[in-house]
């Protein structure tokens, strides 16, 4: 019986080490890999973000999970997972309108990184295809 809780002991005290070993050395909670990147929370992302480009591309997160918007001609929608310091987006229904002179760029989303009120926006090889602002 004390051999069983002996192991329990040691069981829970490493389980309490990993888990402090993603703090940096600042216990800042960053992920070790850039130094800089912080976990991004679900409240950090929900809500709209937009672009002033003609048509007004547009993301909304809700806190169920899925996103909607417009890519500036077309309604988009999709689900999203938090990992890490970034939302990745599975790829998008979308209506299939034609819009001459509008650039389309945000159905290429694969997934975003917060930056202050800035989403910066990746496809999926991880190129920057754009940029995000918080809505007010």
């Amino acid at each position: 019986m004390r051999w069983a809780a002996g192991v329990a002991a040691v069981v829970g005290g490493a389980a309490l080490l990993a888990g402090c070993a993603s703090l940096s050395a600042d216990g800042s909670g960053t992920d070790g890999e850039t130094g800089d990147s912080e976990m991004i929370e679900q409240a950090d992302v929900v809500g709209t973000w937009f672009s002033d480009e003609q048509g007004k591309p547009t993301l909304t997160f809700h806190e169920s999970g899925e996103v909607s918007g417009t890519d500036g001609c077309n309604g988009i929608g999709s689900t999203y997972v938090i990992d890490g310091d970034r939302v990745r987006i599975k790829s998008f229904v979308s209506t299939m309108m034609g819009c001459p002179g509008v650039d389309d760029w945000l159905r290429g989303v694969r997934e975003v990184q917060l930056s202050g009120d800035e989403l910066q926006v990746f496809n999926d090889s991880g190129d920057e295809i754009g940029t995000l602002q918080r809505q007010a």
